[in-house]
């Protein structure tokens, strides 16, 4: 397991990566290499909320995307099919323990999807700083709250508040997102893709109640997830 220390050294050594170059050439990745990847073995069916858009989330401001986990797919599907405007400050938080365990994963993980090291089992305060360091810069965080990839790609794992509390912490909205048929396309602990037909839904942004503590606002997170797989 990372210690803080790793997180912070690596947080530090690559900070790099999200300067205007690596930014282009992540862009370019995500819009050629990966758009071909998910044409090829996930050809994906996006649906939005009633109203169609996400006028409700401004494209300027600090945001936090929640999903269910199945895959290492579900970043590429995911990344290419947000809106432009959300997806060039997209920054995905990835298990430190299985992603940043030498600088060629770290540096790979930072330059390709815009990686930051987090742990798996809890939010320390390492992690929560650079978080909202992120977030004071306009950034938009990606955030599996399961801890890693549900082993039964119809079952959805217990969400841990984490996302719940740096949102909190952040005072920005959270943007809950279900993925279906990803675990198809790549199954945890397969090494070989099978073409499947993926959906992402989208549901409407949540906002932390001022009475509500990091864990009732997971909860509710968790909750609008679980509906939206319905």
């Amino acid at each position: 397991m990372s210690s803080p220390t790793s997180i912070r050294t690596h947080g530090v050594a690559l900070a790099w990566a999200r300067r205007a170059p690596a930014t282009w050439a992540r862009a370019l990745y995500y819009r050629g290499m990966l758009r071909l990847l998910r044409a090829l073995f996930a050809p994906t069916t996006v649906e939005w909320p009633q109203d169609a858009s996400l006028l409700s989330v401004d494209p300027d401001q600090p945001l936090v995307i929640v999903a269910n986990h199945t895959s290492h797919v579900d970043t590429m599907v995911l990344g290419t099919t947000l809106p432009r405007a959300i997806r060039k400050r997209l920054v995905v938080a990835a298990a430190a323990d299985y992603f940043f365990t030498n600088p060629l994963s770290s540096l790979v993980s930072t330059v390709c999807i815009g990686a930051i090291p987090v742990e798996r089992t809890k939010v320390n305060r390492t992690t929560l700083e650079l978080c909202q360091h992120l977030l004071g810069e306009g950034h938009v965080l990606l955030l599996y709250p399961e801890g890693g990839r549900s082993p039964d790609p119809t079952v959805i794992q217990p969400f841990k508040p984490g996302a719940a509390w740096i949102a909190r912490r952040g005072g920005v909205a959270v943007l809950p997102v279900h993925l279906h048929g990803t675990g198809d396309v790549l199954a945890k602990g397969s090494s070989i893709p099978h073409r499947h037909r993926v959906r992402v839904r989208f549901g409407e942004p949540l906002r932390c109640d001022a009475d509500e503590d990091a864990r009732e606002f997971s909860a509710r997170i968790e909750a609008a997830v679980r509906q939206l797989a319905r």
